[in-house]
Order: structure tokens, then C-alpha cells, then sequence
């Protein structure tokens, strides 16, 4: 029995008449009749006794109607206990960060959440390797790329620029470093490359044509930012680094290095990935939603 039908009969039989129920309902009158009709079909029996102004109903026609209303009512009450779990935001998310970028900002961002959420059970990774998201059993990720997977749904968030930073210590005892030909007497700290060699191009912020493509052998190399972080704060070399680095709590007030140019390097943009679903749990759509408002404050300060 077509569910539909039965709603329509309700809304006929509380209205007290086929075109007041038509107008509620945003129906012709016409309709509304050929819809009852085939209700009566699909029943076998006479629902409605009617008259030129009012109809009244049979047996089965009451029948019918205290089944709907207890269906409606339940309805209502399963919508109601649906949103309720959205608003009380219980179950599980799994989540994945990458290890700088997690330790030094989503780390604390996640533990505030949890506090305001204790309902919701977060499992969070610090990972810059996890790619396979069913794999990992990951229901989120940040990952800053250059390339964001193509099985995934991945929201781009913000640009994540690259500069350079030393230590006041450092610049006091290698300085002066006014040009990008002054770098190549200079110590670096980078992450790993290929090669172990790191290649930057530098171009003016204000004259496109004043480009500089320089080549440097790092002297130490890491892929976890904190621990590049500290060694650049103890004046170990000029730090390759994200441009979020200054503004976390663990920076020690670093200098960035030739502010006048731009520093183009990999991984430059900061996604949200999650699992192809039209439906997320509330739980796991609230997570992607702080993280995302968050994260784009956070992106405002670093500029």
C-alpha cells in the first residue's frame, strides 16, 4: 500500500473536506479525488462516504485513518530522535593529521573540540604517509599537497606558503643576508628531498622578472617541522619551512629570512579529504566543519 496515499488521506480526513485538503497540500481539487479513488482501489473498499458538502467516514475508513496517524506520529518521533542525535553529536570519528602541522596547532584545536563534544570518541593519527584512507581506517584527513587523490573528496582549505626563518643568534653570527646569491654560503634546514638537495626559486614580491633559482645542501633534514622548528630556534641554520611555523606556540620569536621574495616549493595547499559519502554522520560533519573554520582563522594570521 503506497504510503503516500495513506498521509493524503489523513490530511483529507483532519481537513473535512476534499478542497480544503487540496489547498493545504498545494493540489487540485481533481487530484485530490483521483488519489482517493486509487487508495480505494489499492484497499478494496469505500473509505469516505460523500455528499455535495461534507463526507463522513466508513469502518475501514476509520480503520485507515487511526493506522496513519499512528504512522505519521511515528515518523514525526524517528525525525525527532534523528535530529536529536545530530544535536547531542554522539559516535566515533577517526581522524589523521600531519605530525607538524597536527602538533603544533590541530592538536590543541582537537582536544577543544573533545571538550565540547564528549560525546563524540575521536581517534587521531599524526601521519604524513597515510594515503589509503579505507586502509588506515581514517574517516578524515588533513594533508597538505600539491595534489589532493582523485578517489577522494578532498575541500581545499587554504594555501600553505613556504619561507625562510632563522634565529636572531644565527643572523647576528652569519649575516648579513640581504640578497638570494647570500644564501649559498649559508647552512640550511629542510625536509628530505629526492636528492638530498633542495632547490628554490625566489621571485620578487614586487618585480616578477627578479627571479632567483638557488640549489642547497641541507645539513639537516627532517620531515618532522617541530624538531626542524627547534633546531632552527638553537641557530643549527636558516629554516625551510611553512609559513604557519612563526605563529605556533613552540616558535621562539624566529626572523624570517629575505621577506621580498616568495619562496615557491612543494606541498603547497592544505586539504580536508574524506571518503566519497552524500550522507556523513553528524558527527564526523561537525568535525569537518570546526576543523575547516579553524583552520581558515588560523590561515589569516599567517599572511
Amino acid at each position: 500500500m503506497d504510503l503516500n496515499l495513506i498521509g493524503l488521506f489523513v490530511e483529507i480526513v483532519e481537513s473535512r473536506s476534499l478542497s480544503a485538503a487540496a489547498r493545504k497540500l498545494g493540489m487540485t481539487r481533481s487530484n485530490i479525488s483521483q488519489r482517493l479513488k486509487l487508495l480505494e482501489r489499492e484497499t478494496g473498499t469505500q473509505l469516505l462516504r460523500r455528499s455535495t458538502r461534507n463526507f463522513e467516514l466508513t469502518q475501514a475508513g476509520h480503520t485507515l485513518y487511526d493506522c496513519g496517524q499512528r504512522m505519521r506520529e511515528d515518523l514525526s518521533t524517528a525525525r525527532a530522535s534523528i535530529d536529536s542525535l545530530g544535536k547531542t553529536l554522539s559516535g566515533r570519528v577517526r581522524i589523521s593529521v600531519p605530525t607538524g602541522f597536527g602538533r603544533m596547532f590541530i592538536g590543541s584545536k582537537l582536544l577543544e573540540f573533545a571538550r565540547m563534544h564528549p560525546g563524540i570518541t575521536l581517534n587521531v593519527t599524526f601521519s604524513n604517509r597515510i594515503e589509503d584512507l579505507i586502509a588506515a581506517e581514517v574517516d578524515v584527513a588533513l594533508k597538505i599537497t600539491a595534489t589532493p587523490p582523485l578517489d577522494y573528496v578532498a575541500r581545499n582549505i587554504c594555501t600553505i606558503d613556504w619561507n625562510l626563518y632563522a634565529s636572531a643568534d644565527y643572523v647576528e653570527k652569519h649575516g648579513p643576508i640581504d640578497s638570494p646569491g647570500d644564501l649559498e654560503r649559508q647552512t640550511l634546514v629542510a625536509s628530505p628531498y629526492p636528492d638530498r638537495r633542495v632547490t628554490m626559486t625566489l621571485t620578487h614580491q614586487r618585480d616578477e622578472a627578479d627571479i632567483h633559482t638557488i640549489t642547497m645542501q641541507p645539513s639537516l633534514q627532517s620531515s618532522d617541522y617541530p624538531f626542524l622548528t627547534e633546531a632552527v630556534c638553537q641557530g643549527m641554520g636558516i629554516g625551510l619551512l611553512p609559513a604557519y611555523v612563526p605563529h605556533a606556540p613552540m616558535s621562539c620569536g624566529l626572523l624570517r629570512i629575505l621577506p621580498q621574495y616568495r619562496v615557491a616549493f612543494l606541498q603547497n595547499t592544505l586539504y580536508i579529504v574524506t571518503l566519497p559519502n552524500r550522507y556523513p554522520s553528524p558527527a564526523t560533519q561537525a568535525v569537518i566543519d570546526y576543523l575547516r573554520a579553524e583552520i581558515i582563522s588560523l590561515a589569516q594570521t599567517w599572511a
